[in-house]
């Protein structure tokens, strides 16, 4: 038995059952808002699995991290990196 743990690729998302964490929340959100606000859950797995493949649309044409980089530059305020300046700030030095 090995020791260690060595992933297969190294950027690979945290993943829950199949799907990985945004899918699963874009999934399972509107489940439970349709089945305890409007109790209608057949509508909220409906509108959960049209978001989960429209994400997964989007993700596989442009790439894993594309939302995460549209709303850094769309939403500053919401998104903000330790390493980067804001995406508002266009004139860093002078």
């Amino acid at each position: 038995m090995d020791k260690y743990y060595i992933p297969r690729y190294l950027d690979e998302p945290m993943k829950i059952a199949f799907m990985t964490l945004d899918e699963g929340v874009s999934l399972v959100v509107p489940l439970l808002l349709g089945l305890f606000l409007f109790n209608a859950p057949i509508i909220g797995i409906v509108i959960g699995a049209t978001l989960v493949i429209t994400l997964k649309t989007i993700k596989g044409e442009e790439g894993h991290y594309f939302i995460f980089h549209a709303a850094y530059w769309h939403l500053p305020s919401l998104i903000k990196f330790r390493s980067t300046p804001p995406s508002n700030m266009r004139e860093i030095l002078g």
